[in-house]
């Protein structure tokens, strides 16, 4: 490796060039004074980039190459043995299941490259054709900066559905000229200047018991949580007293780091958050526990303009991203090198809610049971529900029907959703234009798309967790600009697995809370602690933010991008953002919408977005 500076851990990106004259004549696009080179056997340039020394790890034999970049368990002689053992990339399919961590999988052979993210899809994989070589990035906008790609606005159109996209649809990239690879795959770069994705990826068949899969849980938690600590030192931790956060710290006490577990206290006193996370903190005796009141954390929505830093695509995470900045300064500055957070326990603990419709016909006795529970818990109406259980449209029946709907979301009667995923719903002040775009998309990926699983409740989960990943993707990237590495635990693809071979109706019980947790737990977490049944809600958080930041909202309605580009109506978008919230407001499609103005500023008219695109800026 060429030794050259690099910043942070967790602030680079890198880039990955196929093996051939064409890949190697790109090679400037990417590389300046600053950043790091690794070589293919031949010489040529393989990765240009910028990377901390800890977040990349090489080995070679003969004229073949494998890397890791992130946080891997693999130590150098096994990543050696990778390398002496491979003879086709396809070799590398099963390798990465056998370490712990969130990593990217990388390798150079025989003049063919393989580039791998995770199959949760916190990793990504770009690719864009630069000159006449396919290049690959972890980063959309690393490419796009280079192509001078503008952002495509029938994507946009799609952003502005609540709350998740529909697979396919959902791995679209923001920039023309930018294509993601499918979380579960990776791309295959040739020396014939093409490329192509392929498989490596299945989510496991959810056939076992919770006390059959408790064990398994546990051993990736552990291993996940290991990688984390087993450097000593001081990290830090999100807890909440819930279910994910807490497990997380109990793991990480019993490590070499010493732990600062953080609680944010709720402005609702009926949050019963903190009460929680002090009985926990009472147990652990490696760890110093800091409650955050309400008057020291920024607001939701603080710098909400602002937002969009640090982010390649809008996402969730604009409503936090004040928050996380001032508590990745606070923490770094009492010593922590990394944090880690429980996001993404919710996706990969629980099943989503189209497994009631797999289990009434599984297990009539048990899916009879979950449904009459969950329906009586979320006052759906009988024939609603009736209507929901009978449908036995395929995935591509689903979408098509999607489709033609697309109506907005009535908070006042959210009923029975057994689809394959949530469904998909536009706002009120989307144009019709817009929603002609979304529509066409949505019958268009009809015809040919593929659920991500055989049943219903397991697609769902799957197209949770990927609505969830690029949200924390990028919150990871804020909090490292900021000093701290954010760390998803229950994203490691292990975790991942280990959760979806649970059978839905055995992972999620609206009789018991996260039933697969308090077995995986048991003997780890006291069993006072694993005993709390309720769930911390930031309704009031929400509401306070949209309303204390009002003055920021305006002055970022006063220019929308979202409506120069025709996808919204400007009228009805500050009557909803900015007028009286009532019990019919979706409050969700208005964080959506200011989420995508705040990052769509950033993109269009920051001075790093002019340098990164020197063309001038647009939206086709």
């Amino acid at each position: 490796m060429d030794e050259m500076s690099s910043g942070g851990r967790g602030t680079g990106w890198f880039v990955v060039l196929s093996d051939c004259v064409a890949g190697a004549a790109v090679a400037a696009a990417f590389h300046k004074a600053d950043h790091r080179i690794v070589r293919h056997a031949s010489g040529r340039p393989w990765l240009i980039g910028q990377w901390g020394d800890e977040e990349l790890m090489v080995a070679s034999a003969g004229s073949a190459r494998v890397a890791v970049v992130g946080d891997c368990s693999a130590t150098p002689s096994q990543l050696r043995h990778a390398a002496e053992g491979l003879r086709a990339l396809t070799d590398l399919d099963t390798v990465g299941h056998r370490w712990a961590g969130s990593f990217h999988l990388l390798a150079s052979a025989a003049g063919r490259v393989r580039v791998q993210g995770t199959a949760s899809g916190l990793r990504r994989v770009f690719s864009a054709r630069v000159g006449e070589a396919v290049v690959a990035a972890d980063r959309s906008d690393v490419l796009a900066r280079v192509l001078g790609a503008d952002v495509d606005e029938e994507i946009l159109a799609l952003r502005l559905i609540v709350y998740e996209i529909p697979h396919p649809l959902d791995q679209r990239s923001v920039w023309r000229g930018v294509e993601a690879v499918a979380p579960g795959h990776w791309l295959e770069l040739r020396d014939d200047r093409t490329a192509r994705q392929r498989r490596w990826w299945s989510p496991p068949e959810p056939e076992l018991s919770v006390t059959e899969g408790a064990p398994g849980l546990a051993r990736a938690l552990v291993d996940a949580v290991d990688l984390r600590t087993r450097g000593g030192g001081t990290i830090s931790a999100d807890l909440s007293g819930g279910m994910d956060s807490t497990p997380l710290c109990f793991l990480a006490d019993r490590g070499p780091a010493h732990l600062m577990a953080v609680t944010r206290m709720g402005i609702d006193a009926s949050q019963d958050d903190a009460g929680w996370a002090r009985r926990a903190a009472q147990y652990l005796g490696n760890t110093t526990h800091r409650l955050l009141v309400p008057e020291s954390v920024p607001a939701w929505y603080t710098d909400l303009p602002r937002s969009g830093e640090g982010m390649d695509e809008p996402t969730a995470g604009a409503r936090i991203w004040a928050q996380l900045r001032d508590l990745a300064r606070d923490m770094t500055a009492a010593g922590s090198r990394l944090h880690l957070s429980g996001e993404g326990g919710d996706q990969v603990l629980e099943a989503a809610r189209g497994y009631l419709h797999d289990t009434m016909r599984s297990h009539p006795m048990v899916g009879w049971a979950h449904l009459r529970a969950t329906a009586a818990r979320l006052r759906w109406r009988r024939t609603d529900t009736a209507r929901a259980v009978l449908d036995r449209r395929s995935f591509s029946d689903w979408l098509t029907k999607t489709a033609a709907d697309l109506a907005p979301y009535n908070p006042l009667h959210i009923g029975p959703d057994l689809g394959w995923q949530s469904r998909p719903a536009l706002p009120v002040w989307a144009t019709p234009d817009a929603k002609a775009t979304v529509r066409a998309l949505l019958a268009k990926a009809a015809t040919t798309a593929e659920p991500l699983a055989p049943t219903r409740g397991q697609h769902g989960t799957l197209t949770r967790i990927y609505a969830t990943t690029p949200t924390c993707r990028n919150l990871t990237r804020v909090g490292a600009e900021a000093g701290l590495p954010i760390h998803y635990p229950y994203l490691d693809d292990r975790v991942l697995e280990a959760c979806l071979a649970v059978r839905p109706h055995e992972r999620s019980n609206p009789l018991a809370y996260k039933p697969l947790m308090t077995a995986a737990m048991r003997g780890i977490v006291p069993d006072e602690v694993l005993g709390r049944r309720t769930k911390g809600h930031f309704m009031a958080e929400m509401h306070a933010g949209l309303l204390g930041n009002r003055t920021d909202f305006a002055e970022l309605l006063d220019s929308s991008h979202l409506a120069h580009l025709g996808l919204v109506d400007p009228d009805a978008l500050r009557h909803e953002a900015l007028g009286p919230y009532t019990a019919r407001t979706y409050l969700l499609s208005v964080e959506n919408a200011l989420a995508l103005e705040a990052w769509l500023r950033t993109a269009l008219e920051s001075p790093s977005a002019s340098d990164h695109h020197p063309k001038e800026r647009t939206c086709r």
